[in-house]
């Protein structure tokens, strides 16, 4: 037992944001006494004022609670957008140079996959014309990104051409070209609190922010504010949580990607006319407040289609679907109800078909997207549902069963670093449900998704990947 864990947890989070919960405490106690017995200390109060008063110790100590999990070309359809068509449009509005920042960016691996994109596009040209610069707290894996030498584990899923053509072999790591590598510069930056350049019209804060408390992130949103071009983009990690609505940055969407952009000022409306109406046509208050037969009925049938799905009585649910539909074919409740039945009688096509329909009048509707995953992910269509469930997750950050299921495609992916990520999340916003059940985010999909049972599956799942490394 550490009897001021506390203390290091809130002196970890003064000075670089980081956010211990009980999902993440075993990191920081597996650090705790890794560094202690390298520095044979026995007391942790007496480590804990080495810390507090030396900075290289701490920057020692941060080296083993960072979580420096990344690969070349992660996330690639969002490199592919902002090299394929934010660069060129971003290039066409000015003369001076384009800047981009990898935030928290670890060993490198993000900032040298765009310097490669990018001089395979533009070549010779890039180096006066675009501008890539890398941060993070960690001085060690600063180094390490600057001396772009890595192991084979960097280059899952990297086309062999661009393996041969920008690295050498040195033994058993790969030596990266200085031909790209001296077209980026690392530097030491705290995000949370410091601005590394002003104007940079790009900025990837991918898979970091997952581990920053809401104040935390809302402050970071602040601060990255301060550092974007007001035409600028900010991309974040496809599975995190950071919430996007503080109304510091606007959420957008492009090619199924989101980012985080200036808020714009809404064109103002001219009023409309005046109309001259008749006396006959006006409704009295009793009149226009009062439901008409045919839309309470459909309310009624709607929460009889809800109970008898409830009992698993799918036939009558579906005749009650039915009745609504046939009186309302648009009507966005009855068709998730109907593709909730369908997903449940294994007919993905029509759960499919319905999702689409509700997304034709509201592309923003969560449900549908969560509907679209779950029957992706039942007809093992894995890329496809995850497409679908980082959707979810970046228009409703707070609803854990989207998270759970992006980690079980993860896993079933083989990509364990972003499974045991996710799978921490899911049980971090199942204690913030226990603590806080008025802030629970629920949809309006009919589907019961248990919590114990999901926390359960959680915690089997992560101990299974510990188990696998140790």
């Amino acid at each position: 037992m550490i009897p001021n864990l506390p203390d290091y947890a809130r002196l970890i989070k003064e000075r670089v944001g980081l956010h211990f919960d009980n999902a993440m405490e075993a990191l920081l106690k597996t650090a705790l006494s890794r560094r202690m017995a390298e520095r044979k200390i026995n007391d942790y109060y007496e480590y804990y004022e080495q810390l507090r008063i030396s900075q290289n110790e701490f920057d020692s100590f941060i080296t083993l609670i960072t979580i420096n999990e990344t690969y070349f070309f992660r996330e690639s359809d969002t490199l592919d957008l902002i090299c394929d068509k934010w660069i060129p449009r971003l290039l066409q509005q000015r003369s001076g140079p384009v800047r981009i920042l990898s935030a928290g960016c670890s060993s490198g691996e993000e900032a040298y996959s765009l310097a490669i994109k990018l001089h395979e596009k533009y070549l010779g040209a890039m180096a006066q014309r675009i501008e890539i610069y890398g941060c993070d707290i960690d001085p060690a894996i600063l180094a390490k990104a600057r001396n772009a030498c890595y192991s084979s584990y960097s280059f899952r899923g990297v086309e062999p051409r661009i393996q041969q053509r920008y690295f050498t072999r040195s033994g058993n790591l790969y030596r990266l070209h200085d031909e790209i590598r001296e077209k980026v510069s690392f530097h030491r930056t705290n995000i949370i609190k410091e601005q590394l350049l002003p104007e940079v019209d790009i900025i990837l804060l991918r898979n970091v922010s997952i581990y920053f408390d809401t104040p935390t992130r809302r402050e970071l949103h602040g601060n990255l504010l301060k550092m974007l071009q007001p035409q600028g983009a900010l991309f974040f990690g496809n599975a995190e949580t950071l919430a996007n609505n503080f109304d510091i940055l606007k959420l957008e969407q492009e090619e199924g990607i989101f980012y985080f952009c200036h808020h714009r000022e809404t064109a103002k409306v001219a009023p409309a006319p005046r109309v001259a109406v008749r006396i006959a046509q006006l409704k009295t208050v009793a009149e226009q407040d009062a439901p008409a037969p045919a839309a309470q009925q459909n309310s009624d049938w709607l929460k009889k289609a809800r109970a008898c799905l409830d009992e698993k009585c799918f036939s009558e649910a579906e005749k009650c679907i039915a009745c609504v539909l046939r009186d309302d074919p648009r009507n966005q409740d009855a068709l998730l109800i109907q593709g909730v039945i369908a997903l449940e009688q294994r007919e993905f096509s029509q759960t499919a078909g319905n999702a689409q329909k509700i997304l034709a009048q509201d592309e923003w509707s969560a449900e549908a997207k969560m509907l679209l995953g779950l029957a992706m992910m039942w007809q093992h269509q894995t890329q496809q549902a995850i497409a679908w469930f980082k959707q979810v997750v970046y228009q409703e950050p707070g609803y854990w069963p989207a998270h759970y299921y992006l980690a079980e495609m993860y896993r079933q992916s083989e990509l364990r670093q972003p499974a045991q990520r996710t799978y921490r999340v899911v049980m971090q916003l199942l204690n913030d449900e226990i603590s806080n059940p008025s802030s629970v985010c629920r949809l309006r999909l009919p589907i019961v998704f248990p919590g114990h049972t999901f926390r359960f599956l959680c915690e089997h799942q992560l101990a299974q990947f510990a188990h696998q490394s140790g």
